[in-house]
Order: C-alpha cells, then structure tokens, then sequence
C-alpha cells in the first residue's frame, strides 16, 4: 500500500487499494474518485465483472465524452489530448463484452435520441429539396439548405472515408467501439494495405487530416480531429495478428490493454446489484456529456486548457527523467517503443482523472495537481506491464528448463533480493537472475514498486 496516510482519504484509498487486491486484480481502482470506484467494486461484486475491465471501459468512455472540450496544455506549441486506444484481452468466457457496454450505455442511449432528431431533421430536409427553388423562396426556405448532420459519440465496423466524415461532423470527438477488435484490425488489409493503419496512427496523435484522394469530390480536412478506440480480443487472436514484422511499425504500441491477472470464470451470485449503481454512473457520464466544445470567432475549437500546478508539474519532469534512465538502459527496440508512448500517456491519464474528479466533487479543474499525477503514474505501471505481457506473448516467450525450475521455488511474491537468494541456491550468477527477471517479467511475472509477483 506504499507509505502510511492517517487521513479519512488516505485510509480510505488504502483500503480500496487492497480490495483489488484481494479481488485479483493489480488495476489500481483507487486512481478513480470514491462514486466510480464504488461502481466498479460493486459490479465486481455481483456481476462478476472483471475489475480491470471495467475501469477501463469507464476511463475511455469518460475520455470520449471529454474529447476536444479540455486540453492540457504543456509547453508552447504542445497541447495534449486525452486520447486512448484500448483494448480488454481475455480468454473466451472472460466476461470482456458485459463491462465494456455497461460503462457505454449512457453514450448508447445518447446516440440513440440524437439519432431520432436527426431522423427528423432530415425527413423535413428531404422535404424541403422536394420543392422547386422557386417554391423554396415562397415558402420561406432557404434556396440551399444544409443537409442536417447526425450528432454522435460512437460509431462501428467502418470504412476509414466514413471515418473521417463522422470525425469532421462532430468536433468534440468520437469512439470507434468495437465489441471485436479483430474486426477493426482487419480493415487494415481490407481494402489499401497500410493506409487505414497510418490513418489510425495520425488520429491517435490528434494532429489536423487531410483526405486527398483521386476520385473523391468530397475532400475532407479535420484541423482537430479527436478519436478514440476501444474493443474486446482474444489473446491467440492478437498475437496472430501482430506476430513478425507486423508489431514493428509502431501502431501496437500505441494501444493499452486492460488484462486481468486470473481469468477463471467465476461463480454468479444470487444476490443482485442495487440499480443505484447503474444510475450513479449514468449521473456522473450525464455530467461529461453536458460538457460544451466552445469556438472561438473564426469557428475554430478553442477547448479550456487545463496547465500542471508547480508541484506536480516537478513530479511529472521528475518521473520522465526516471523514465528516460530506464529506457536509455534498455537493449531491446521493440520495448523502447512501447515506453516511449507512455511519455504521451501520463499527460492524457492526468487530464481525465483530474477532470473525473472535478466532476465528482472531489477536485476542481484549474490545473491538473500533485495527486492526479501521481495516480497516472500509477496508471502508467499497470499499463506498462500488460504492454510486456503482450510483447513476450508476440515474441513468444518460453523459459529454460532451469528457469521453469527456478520459477516453481519462488514464492508468490518476493522482491529481487529475496529471489536472487533463491536463485544463488540453485547456483545461479547475479547477472543470470537478472536476466531470468527482464525475461520473465511481463508474461511470468509482474513487477512493481521493486516487487514481483507471478502471473497466475
């Protein structure tokens, strides 16, 4: 639980903090506000909803509903948004599909009133271009209407032209959900090889797109297109997909993956979950819905920018130079990779649990402070050691009889001084233990804070 906090908070995130615990689970719950963090135990509790699972669907729906609202503004000329490709990897029978629509019902039912006003508008569109121009002007219409525009937060198995519209239609942002990802993976190789994957690298960057294309009269220019991603896999699945050179050009690495320790199906319970539950969390999603993408006089998205308190502003500059001592350290480029994007993610994970806070009462949103960057942080280890698992999973990670060996004598849990003892005992050098734990670690182990503990 890290050093002791006598405060009503502190005891209170500790003990949320070992309730995951105790749950399997080494998402760290406690990064969310008390209300979101309640749901999410108590969806464990009676739905059996896996904890990692959950949370992450809750936080790429909270970052869908902020999209181009916030921003973070970090130095001149570098301004973060809280973008997230996210996919939940789990055996068939995990339970994956049941959180991730749970936490999107408020953006379902959302879309599902806008797409009926839209309906409406349209038949009244349609309408209106059935008259003669003349008849227009009689009847007080506009010679030229414009065609009403479908409003939505989410959308589904689509081409990336029809992406790219559905971006330009709505500013503040859209999810691509996914229930398989597979399905969306590939699209890659559907129609041009290559492309709709650099299209999705450049979305997930934020930065303006601009569609050129021969034949296509209706060239599109987004000059701030935000998007998220989120969708269910199967690990023999992923690492199909991605094994060779096809996890080398960077677009894996810019996906975090929400793994539970143990995946064993577990037992329902007869008792139900109170639907209060269900309606707390449709209030706070309701309080970021209602969140307006303000324009300035030109027409352009002018979000309110969110700056780093000075504190936490240190704690972040802090941590990247730790960060980048690790990664100057490591040999393997593939692993480089996958951390250098995390230097992108703590400032996205910041704004959204600042911005979850503001909107549970328990903070504001004047500037990101100390407390959010040290649970992005915290973000950031779990997020990193399921980006390992995924690696070693690709790169097909299999241990030495020795090792195996080695492996069934540690305990549980251990820190590095206690396993090398074990280690030395089977007369093993330092520098083969250490070598055994960069390995190990990601598929056989997790590690954390200076402990480790073994994948069950």
């Amino acid at each position: 639980m890290g050093e002791s906090r006598i405060t009503p908070s502190g005891i209170i995130n500790d003990a949320v903090s070992m309730i995951g615990k105790m749950n399997d689970s080494s998402f760290p719950i406690d990064v969310f506000p008390n209300k979101i963090r309640n749901i999410i135990l108590n969806m464990y509790e009676y739905l059996a909803f896996p904890i990692d699972y959950t949370a992450c669907s809750m936080m790429t729906a909270i970052s869908t509903c902020i999209g181009n609202t916030h921003i973070l503004h970090f130095k001149t000329g570098w301004d973060i948004k809280c973008i997230i490709y996210m996919a939940l990897v789990g055996r068939p029978g995990a339970n994956k599909s049941h959180p991730l629509k749970t936490a999107f019902e408020p953006l379902f039912r959302f879309d599902k009133e806008q797409k009926e006003i839209y309906n409406e508008e349209h038949r009244k569109y349609e309408s209106i271009m059935s008259l003669s121009k003349k008849e227009r002007l009689e009847q007080g219409f506009d010679m030229f209407p414009r065609e009403p525009v479908r409003t939505r937060f989410l959308v589904s198995d689509i081409t990336q032209e029809a992406m790219a519209k559905s971006i330009s239609e709505n500013p503040r942002g859209i999810c691509l959900y996914m229930d398989e990802l597979q399905g969306w993976i590939n699209n890659f190789t559907r129609y041009n090889k290559g492309s709709e994957e650099q299209f999705y690298i450049s979305l997930f960057n934020g930065y303006m797109y601009i569609s050129d294309r021969k034949m296509n009269t209706n060239n599109i220019m987004i000059d701030s297109p935000f998007s998220n991603v989120i969708g269910t896999i199967q690990p023999e699945i992923l690492i199909d997909t991605f094994k060779g050179s096809k996890s080398n050009n960077g677009f894996l690495d810019r996906i975090l993956f929400a793994i539970p320790e143990i995946q064993d199906k577990l037992y329902w319970k007869d008792d139900d979950i109170d639907m209060s539950h269900f309606n707390e969390w449709n209030t706070i999603m309701q309080s970021f819905i209602r969140m307006k993408i303000e324009h300035d006089e030109h027409g352009n998205i002018n979000p309110t920018r969110l700056e780093y308190e000075s504190g936490a502003r240190q704690k972040v500059m802090e941590w990247q130079h730790q960060w980048a001592d690790m990664l100057n350290m490591e040999e393997s480029d593939k692993r480089r990779s996958i951390y250098s994007k995390f230097e992108t993610y703590i400032h996205r994970f910041c704004l959204i649990i600042q911005l979850c806070k503001w909107v549970c009462n328990e903070g504001d949103k004047n500037c990101i402070d100390l407390d959010s960057v040290l649970k992005s942080i915290r973000l950031v280890s779990y997020f990193k050691n399921t980006a390992l698992q995924i690696c070693s999973m690709i790169e097909g990670v299999m241990l030495t009889p020795k090792q195996t060996e080695l492996l069934e004598k540690l305990p549980d849990k251990f820190t590095r001084s206690e396993g090398l003892e074990v280690a030395v005992s089977m007369n093993w050098s330092t520098s083969t233990y250490d070598r055994f734990l960069k390995k190990a670690t990601g598929t056989y182990l997790y590690h954390e804070y200076g402990n480790y503990k073994k994948a069950q």
